[in-house]
């Protein structure tokens, strides 16, 4: 039966209200407030971000300003003039998940590749998609068959998430090195977070073989001078409300477990205001933007993430990130070091992320256009299993059966 649409409205008049949207609003108001009291206190809010960082005695993730002589309250412009040739080349990825209801334990990855010139006419465009089948989940660990009980407590779904990732980079990583004898400037995005915090989840032998591959493909990059950055449109994170409840821990030393483990997070005395739930990063610097009259390709200073799992990276691909205001939204970019410490390359990148997102109309254009070549629909998905059934009664090799489930699901009795 379809979705009811009557009694979904008659519920959704309930979901915001005049009350929830002034709590909101609130909330926002409260966060920048102590936002602009650390900024006028910069020294302060250094010296106990290092302190805690040190301690490591926080129970959770918070941002750190990646400061020379730049004020953390700065906001860097962007060249509306950007007329640079380069060249600009992109991932993204989608699958179709094993299925326990198929014939079959074989998986597809899709890698959808994008190269698109500007400034420059006489190279080509590139739109292309690379798929992958696997047999099974053990195809994408080799370690697999020498290790019992291998991918005990790992889903399926995180585990082609986890080699769709790989994919993705390591492509992205094959599609520059296409265009270096052009001899201009290449820049190379990806979709989504650069901090793959993700990967806690799986055993030691798979966080060394996702870091061993992640790392030489960013260092491949590096060694070919070609910036990298990761696009985050509507970003859920918040290490920045983070760096606020350091400023305010009202305690000498902050020691979340010692001072705080029995009240609820809600009235921690390090929340803005009380009954305090938190707010998303894009929301507090959207205000601090439209309070400075920022203009669209305008981003903040850098700040260092300090999530555990980069304690397994290269120093050179320590992850930091900046806000950039698109002209339709407030996005997270996220970037190595080798890419951070390079003025030169921060500017081509900044500028061609504004650019990217000008004639995207707010989102990076060849990254929505990798995921145009990527995605796979469940139509896809149908015939994917087709192909592999007619492949299979081919060679004769294993009988064909579908679940009762999935019978059901594709024919109806009533």
């Amino acid at each position: 039966m379809p979705l009811d649409l009557k009694k979904v409205i008659t519920q959704l008049t309930s979901l915001e209200n005049q009350n929830t949207l002034d709590i909101a609003k609130n909330r926002i108001v409260s966060t920048y407030n102590l936002l602009q009291d650390a900024f006028n206190n910069q020294q302060k809010l250094l010296t106990k971000l290092i302190e805690t960082r040190s301690n490591e005695k926080a129970n959770f993730f918070f941002a750190i300003p990646e400061l020379e002589e730049e004020n953390i309250s700065s906001l860097i412009p962007c060249d509306k003039n950007f007329s640079q040739p380069h060249i600009v080349v992109a991932t993204d990825g989608s699958q179709i998940n094993p299925s326990a209801h198929e014939f079959t334990n074989a998986f597809l990855i899709n890698i959808g590749l994008t190269a698109i010139p500007y400034f420059n006419r006489n190279i080509p465009v590139l739109l292309n998609s690379e798929p992958h089948i696997y047999n099974s989940i053990e195809d994408i660990n080799p370690l697999a068959s020498e290790k019992r009980n291998f991918y005990d407590n790992v889903h399926e779904e995180d585990l082609v998430a986890y080699e769709r990732t790989l994919q993705e980079v390591e492509l992205l990583v094959k599609l520059a090195k296409k265009y270096t004898n052009h001899k201009l400037p290449i820049i190379a995005l990806l979709d989504g977070t650069l901090i793959h915090w993700h990967i806690e989840k799986f055993n030691n032998a798979f966080i060394e073989h996702f870091i061993k591959r992640f790392t030489d493909a960013l260092l491949e990059l590096k060694s070919l001078n070609i910036p990298v950055a990761s696009f985050l449109s509507n970003s859920r994170a918040n290490d920045l409300i983070n760096m606020l409840r350091i400023y305010k821990c009202p305690y000498d030393s902050v020691d979340c477990k010692k001072h705080c483990s029995d009240i609820v997070a809600k009235n921690l005395p390090c929340n803005p205001i009380l009954d305090y739930k938190p707010i998303f990063d894009r929301k507090l610097v959207g205000k601090y933007f439209t309070d400075k009259t920022a203009e669209a390709g305008t981003r903040t200073v850098l700040f260092k993430s300090n999530s555990k799992i980069l304690n397994h990276y290269n120093n050179e691909l320590k992850i930091l990130f900046f806000y950039i205001n698109t002209g339709t939204e407030i996005a997270r970019v996220e970037i190595p070091s080798y890419v951070a410490q390079d003025e030169n390359l921060l500017t081509l990148l900044h500028n061609t992320i504004y650019l990217q997102c000008k004639v995207g109309f707010g989102y990076p254009v060849t990254l929505s256009e990798s995921h145009l070549q990527a995605i796979v629909n469940r139509n896809d998905g149908q015939i994917f299993y087709e192909l592999l059934k007619k492949e299979l009664l081919k060679r004769k090799q294993t009988p064909i059966t579908l679940s009762a489930k999935e019978f059901k699901k594709r024919i109806s009795f009533v």
